[in-house]
């Protein structure tokens, strides 16, 4: 009979074989090879470090949406190791859990176990050699971070990465955590994009819109986004059209090789269906009917205009109760499809306020509405809408990434009679807000010296195209989106 444990000697055989034959066509299309992002650079010098006798950070988790490229930087860091690091095959595993569970209930344990002692007649406490573990998908086994924890305890002999669904960050306790090195993998920033898709990077623009945004210092990124354009305009194949296509379709690497938008949105509405149908399973039980409102839940958020939206609209709309509603926006949440954001304003105001929803990237809103056919009724106001998204995920990607800690609210204070309302509050911590309106178009004054005045603001920030570049014109800083999206 053929038993559990032949299928699992069977499977890590044949990875072992043919993972390291298979590795340049899986990192490259079209005879391209692709691009590192940053997080390869990363962590490979973490694997560095760990050949050096450094065991401090061998235990690397990477949560992130489907379509960001994970799987590719293990892919990456295992030709790494191959060719530069001359590692052998045999102490080199890479194990894809989605794959796995087509055969067998998956047990990382049970996985690392049967490699050791299939390939090196060893087991956990008795290793000497240097053996590398990557674990994709992770979150098949709902004990990986158990796992990790066992591992990482029992030999400083093997570095470990999983990787997995952004669910992954729910699932460890703090004794895992203080084991394990977390890197979120968000969707791309613009200038992400531009490094992947062209080969052009500038890293000192991010820091610089930092000390704008935070700080109210706007010299350095004057600067340097003299310095970038000025590079971007001799860069092959670059044009103004290039930040278009980012705003509609460019937060995730699968987008650079469709010639098609259609393809791209279609493409991003199957990695959303992915998510509901395997990683909210590994959270939550989900029914057809839980997965049907789902869906038809994140088709109505993509279509709305801007604004809070109650749950009991929500539920409303799907004809179902708003605890139903409730539970199906925290899961979507915990995934990363979709984030909120909280009133800003005094206690009686905010428990008057719903929340604000808003996806992990300008990207899958667009594949959303364009799947509907409605995202070309007026040009101008879709944009406004799409560019305010980016702004909200733009700052929710970059806490996520940077582990950087503030706040980001939308203005409470509006009501009927009330519309000089900026769109967001940024808070960090005892320091004052700071007051940030966003559009498409000659924005005017009046929004944001009103809630720079309400507020007590050192300054507000306006993220438009009505500046061609950053200046600043009193307490006022302008920002052209396409500069903001390098944060």
């Amino acid at each position: 009979m053929y038993e559990k444990e032949d299928i699992l000697i069977d499977y890590i055989n044949n990875e072992i074989n043919t993972v390291p034959f298979s590795l340049n066509d899986k990192l490259k299309i079209r005879n391209e090879k692709f691009r590192c992002r940053e997080e390869f650079y990363e962590i490979k010098n973490y694997v560095d470090d760990f050949l050096e006798g450094n065991y401090t950070n061998r235990y690397i988790v990477l949560p992130g949406l489907r379509g960001l490229g994970k799987t590719t930087i293990i892919y990456q860091l295992y030709q790494y190791l191959l060719r530069e690091k001359e590692i052998n095959h045999n102490q080199i595993l890479y194990i894809s859990c989605d794959d796995l569970n087509d055969y067998m209930d998956i047990n990382i344990l049970d996985v690392v176990n049967c490699f050791l002692k299939l390939h090196h007649n060893s087991n956990l406490r008795t290793l000497d050699k240097k053996i590398f573990i990557f674990i994709d998908e992770s979150q098949y086994d709902s004990n990986w971070a158990g796992a990790g924890k066992r591992i990482y305890d029992k030999t400083n002999n093997v570095f470990l990465i999983f990787t997995g669904s952004s669910a992954l960050n729910l699932e460890y306790n703090a004794d895992s955590a203080r084991r394990l090195l977390k890197k979120s993998i968000t969707p791309l920033n613009y200038g992400h994009f531009l490094k992947l898709k062209y080969g052009f990077h500038y890293d000192e623009f991010s820091d610089a819109l930092s000390d704008l945004i935070f700080l109210g210092d706007e010299k350095k990124a004057i600067q340097c986004e003299r310095e970038v354009y000025s590079k971007l305009y001799n860069l092959e194949g670059y044009n103004d059209n290039v930040w278009d296509d980012f705003l509609r379709n460019g937060g995730f690497p699968i987008s650079f090789y469709e010639k098609n938008d259609d393809n791209v949105s279609q493409r991003l509405r199957e990695v959303v269906k992915k998510v509901l149908i395997s990683d909210i399973a590994n959270i939550s039980t989900i029914s057809s009917e839980k997965y049907i409102n789902s869906i038809r839940l994140l088709n109505f958020l993509a279509v709305q205009k801007p604004g809070d939206i109650s749950q009991n609209k929500l539920a409303n709309f799907l004809n179902v109760s708003p605890t139903t509603v409730k539970g199906i926006i925290d899961l979507l949440e915990k995934t990363h499809l979709i984030f909120h954001t909280e009133p800003y304003g005094s206690a009686a105001k905010r428990s008057k306020k719903s929340w604000k929803y808003f996806f992990a990237s300008s990207s899958l809103k667009h594949a959303l509405v364009k799947d509907l056919g409605s995202s070309m009724r007026d040009v101008k106001s879709y944009e406004g809408i799409l560019l305010e998204n980016l702004v909200a995920s733009t700052f929710f990607n970059w806490t996520n990434r940077k582990n950087i800690s503030f706040n980001l609210f939308y203005d409470a204070n509006d009501d009927e009679k009330n519309k000089t309302t900026v769109d967001f509050i940024i808070k960090e911590g005892f320091n004052k807000p700071i007051p940030i309106e966003v559009g498409i178009g000659k924005k005017g004054d009046k929004q944001i010296s009103k809630s720079i005045s309400d507020y007590r603001a050192d300054y507000g920030i306006v993220i438009s195209n009505k500046t061609k570049f950053i200046e600043r014109q009193g307490n006022v800083i302008y920002l052209p989106p396409r500069s903001f999206s390098f944060l």
